[in-house]
């Protein structure tokens, strides 16, 4: 199912090498014309939420398909989506590889995930979910300030109307005069780990029923309103050793990623995407391909959990980076963004897939005015 345009296509370039036909079923419709120009795509269609279990079957009628096809997602909202019927889509498609209940209802909520991570080991900053004037009063007297402040779910995205917000205390009572009242219940409010992009890790894994894990990590090197716009592979062994120990407890089966950040010689839990993160290319690139390591083990063979990453690359995400000196508008955002792209091993995700599918979204976000700066 298409939701972010990298990941989407490293799981279909990914497909296709392992002999895979591939369909993308996108619930947004201004995608489907960038999908239909990859030649990693085989076929594509749109969906609604209502209507997608009626879609999926479909394909398998038109494709007379003996078994069932494999089910990948690439976002929250399809996960909570595929997650609210599991039994029913289950009857249509092979979930095998999609996260249990427990997993999807924990991290897709910020209030669980927190408490979850805590409970299997990891370490994790303090957090409170803000639902009435004694959370508000504990925040104010008791936390650590600066704060962070970030929408409990994907679903109250909308509402909550930003993706984070970083406050000192004075920023915070202002911020409560103003919005809290009509929050309340909606955000989760988080002492904020110092450091900067450098600090935040990501962690890229695909573990299998057998338990044998294939991952990529490195670090978040430039990140542009919390996506990240240029990304450093390097392997690091207690991030590996943390991250299996934390997948093995919870019992993970499926593709997906996590956000640390380094402060004082520990790693803090962010957060965890239970599906393909958008910069999953980047594993493929470092030669650790965890949307490789699905299909192969799905057409049954179990890949080798000791082969690492094999290089440092450095991973640049075009739109991210316009979006970043845009919203910046300093020279000095420009001159780090020139300074790290100087280097041996830069891949730019357009380039990668040369089938021009980047450069055609990047086209129809400037034709159809959506790129606009902040």
């Amino acid at each position: 199912m298409g939701g972010a345009i990298g990941s989407t296509l490293s799981l279909c370039y990914n497909a296709m090498l392992n002999g895979f036909f591939t369909v993308v079923v996108n619930i947004d419709d201004d995608r489907i014309k960038i999908y239909e120009s990859s030649k990693y795509i085989n076929y594509t269609c749109c969906a609604t939420e209502s209507n997608l279990f009626f879609v999926l079957s479909n394909i398998c009628r038109i494709y007379k398909l003996v078994q069932k096809p494999l089910l990948c997602v690439t976002s929250d909202i399809q996960c909570l989506i595929i997650n609210k019927e599991r039994e029913l889509y289950a009857k249509i498609v092979d979930l095998s590889y999609f996260p249990s209940d427990f997993i999807i209802k924990s991290f897709c909520d910020k209030k669980q995930s927190g408490k979850i991570a805590q409970e299997n080991g990891l370490c994790v900053p303090r957090s409170l979910t803000v639902r009435n004037n004694q959370d508000i009063s504990k925040i104010k007297n008791t936390f650590t300030f600066p704060i962070i402040l970030k929408p409990l779910s994907v679903v109250r995205n909308k509402k909550v109307g930003f993706k984070f917000e970083i406050l000192n205390k004075d920023e915070f009572i202002a911020f409560e005069q103003v919005r809290m009242g009509k929050l309340l219940n909606d955000i989760l409010c988080q002492e904020y780990i110092e450091g900067n992009d450098e600090n935040y890790w990501f962690y890229l894994f695909f573990r299998n029923k057998e338990g044998v894990v294939s991952e990529c990590m490195g670090r978040k090197t430039m990140q542009s309103n919390g996506i990240m716009a240029i990304g450093t592979t390097e392997y690091n062994t207690i991030l590996s050793k943390l991250s299996r120990a934390f997948l093995e407890r919870i019992g993970y089966i499926g593709i997906g990623g996590i956000e640390f950040k380094e402060f004082n010689n520990k790693y803090y839990f962010i957060e965890m995407s239970t599906r393909t993160e958008g910069f999953l290319p980047i594993s493929d690139m470092a030669g650790a391909s965890c949307a490789g390591s699905l299909f192969k083990s799905y057409n049954g063979n179990s890949y080798c959990s000791s082969v690492k990453q094999k290089k440092t690359v450095r991973y640049a995400t075009i739109l991210s980076i316009m979006t970043e000196c845009l919203r910046n508008k300093r020279l000095v955002t420009i001159g780090r963004v020139i300074r790290l792209l100087l280097y041996r091993n830069i891949y730019f995700e357009e380039l990668y897939y040369k089938d021009g599918t980047f450069s055609r979204y990047i086209k129809q976000l400037i034709c159809s005015k959506i790129f606009i700066a902040k």
